[in-house]
């Protein structure tokens, strides 16, 4: 996600519009530790040259990493397990409700097909 989001800074900032750090958040207080060189490592590892590009993106003031607690990180929902029980009572708070997703397309004025409530999945 850095990757592509130090092109889109790049290029406002050629257009004549500074940017200010982008903030990053991350529910990995070891990565966060070694990207704001609170934490040295021991020994190398493959993961090393993301954590030192991140570093450096961060010394130049591009980026602004901060920690929060993983509940509240959405960003790493699809990866953990969950029963269905939990995908359902947090599906309101994931997907756009089709109500939404209707009047856009009916506001754009395309012929797209009008989603059921099966057909949301991500």
């Amino acid at each position: 996600m850095s990757r592509e989001a130090v092109h889109m800074r790049i290029t406002l900032e050629e257009m004549g519009h500074p940017q200010p750090p982008t903030p990053m958040q991350t529910d990995n207080t070891t990565a966060l530790g070694v990207i704001t060189n609170n934490i040295r490592k021991k020994q190398s590892k493959a993961w090393d040259m993301r954590m030192y590009w991140l570093r450096e993106r961060q010394v130049q003031k591009q980026f602004r990493f901060y920690w929060r607690a993983g509940p509240t990180n959405n960003a790493d929902y699809e990866t953990k397990h969950h029963a269905p029980s939990h995908h359902q009572n947090v599906r309101p708070e994931i997907l756009t409700p089709v109500e939404i997703l209707n009047a856009y397309r009916k506001r754009v004025g395309k012929e797209l097909a009008v989603f059921t409530e099966r057909e949301r999945v991500c």
